[in-house]
């Protein structure tokens, strides 16, 4: 899934004029003298894009893949030094309610959500 979210992610980047190198599954490390790194599904470094790729079943996951994105997100803008472009949320697998609630939370937070073939909406 982070592959197929990597390559919808760089067909939306020039879409709107970008061709930039999306990564998956990349560590970002801020400060390698005390190992404060994290891992990241998918990254485009300019302009910053920052992706979380997650199955969810039920709401509370849904809210902890949020949180991780923004965690994410704000651990890149650091390490870059540039507020983020896009952030974006990929759905491998979801129930209709969750997937709902989903839409709604992207909205509100800007988040572009990505939803694989076979989730149910």
């Amino acid at each position: 899934m982070e592959d197929y979210t990597g390559v919808r992610l760089s067909r939306w980047l020039e879409e709107r004029g970008y061709k930039r190198d999306v990564r998956t599954r990349v560590t970002i490390m801020v400060n390698p003298v005390t190992g404060d790194s994290r891992e990241v599904d998918v990254i485009c470094w300019n302009p910053l894009v920052v992706g979380e790729v997650t199955t969810i079943k039920a709401v509370d996951e849904a809210e902890r893949g949020i949180e991780k994105l923004l965690d994410n997100v704000a651990y890149a803008e650091k390490v870059v030094g540039v507020k983020h472009y896009a952030k974006v949320l990929a759905v491998e697998g979801a129930p209709g309610e969750v997937i709902e609630y989903l839409k709604r939370r992207a909205k509100e937070l800007d988040v572009i959500l990505v939803l694989a073939e076979g989730t149910r909406i």
